[in-house]
């Protein structure tokens, strides 16, 4: 259709304004809910009330012409008739790139060519709108072939560039907004991988989990929760390997982190390894201000090392 869902549209309003472009593309423009939005929110809101003293540039791409009326044309300073995959090599750059419900509607090597495209020619952001998993099957409509959804998309398709990831939890399933841009904290990327991996294990999907929390494992190594997690799910999945080296990798820079210690203590003598739990739950015993809780837990771990010792 050429409308989409509304619960994404705070989100990226907070972001639109707080990057205040000069110059926007519209990426799959349909009714133009978001050239609309971004008139009202960069010019008229500025003061600037008049189409003559409107600042902003705000172009659109659209695939099917019958959905372009007057009201379109009056809100955007261009509106490109064509595919994406055509034009999108001749577009000039713009600061801000708005691809909302588009590459799903393109065989999945198409979206990402168009989307390494469109991530170069967006100088401050980019945001991708779309929805993600399975169980979002849309034909074709209203005459328009594009309407078809071609390909599945999941967060770890986003992964080769920065990006804060917002999700939702629609009757279809999870639907995604991810804004893209250099300007991203490493702490703000960390936070939203390790959401999203929390989300696909809250759906059951543990290889998609585990990609994204291994990704914001690798943004920041010493970030406790995501070793957690990483460490959790690489225990669920089979991984033992992983789980003990990621709490290692996280003990070696903040020894001081002595839950992770336990949580690696404890693993390895459940893995049938006494002599390097043994090490770790010495070093436990050796700290004098463990909480009580954390102190009896390492003391029964203590006796049961012991036990196996005999």
């Amino acid at each position: 259709m050429p409308v989409s869902s509304s619960i994404h549209l705070t989100q990226c309003l907070s972001k639109i304004c707080s990057v205040q472009p000069s110059s926007v593309l519209d990426i799959g423009c349909g009714f133009g809910l978001w050239g609309f939005l971004c008139r009202m929110h960069l010019d008229v809101w500025n003061g600037r009330v008049q189409p003559e003293h409107w600042q902003t540039r705000i172009d659109g791409v659209e695939l099917f012409e019958p959905y372009i009326q007057a009201h379109q044309r009056a809100l955007y300073s261009k509106i490109i008739i064509a595919d994406i995959r055509d034009v999108v090599d001749s577009l000039e750059n713009y600061e801000l790139i708005i691809a909302g419900d588009v590459i799903e509607h393109l065989e999945k090597a198409d979206g990402e060519a168009v989307l390494e495209k469109l991530y170069a020619k967006a100088t401050r952001a980019l945001i991708v709108n779309i929805p993600i998993g399975p169980g979002w099957d849309h034909p074709e409509q209203h005459g328009n072939p594009g309407e078809l959804h071609r390909s599945q998309w999941e967060c770890s398709d986003f992964i080769k560039h920065p990006c804060e990831i917002f999700l939702a939890r629609m009757t279809c399933g999870d639907y995604g907004t991810f804004y893209c841009s250099p300007e991203i904290r490493v702490a703000d990327q960390v936070e939203s991988w390790r959401m999203a991996g929390q989300c696909a294990e809250s759906r059951g999907d543990l290889h998609e989990a585990l990609r994204c929390v291994r990704h914001a494992h690798q943004l920041d190594p010493g970030e406790a929760q995501t070793v957690y997690l990483l460490a959790d799910l690489s225990l669920n999945h089979a991984s033992t390997g992983e789980a003990i080296s990621v709490l290692r990798t996280l003990l070696q820079t903040r020894p001081e982190y002595h839950d992770a210690r336990y949580f690696l203590a404890n693993m390895l003598y459940h893995t049938r390894r006494p002599g390097e739990a043994s090490e770790e739950v010495m070093k436990l015993l050796g700290i004098p201000d463990l909480n009580e809780e954390l102190q009896a837990k390492v003391h029964t771990l203590a006796a049961k090392l012991r036990l196996g010792g005999n």
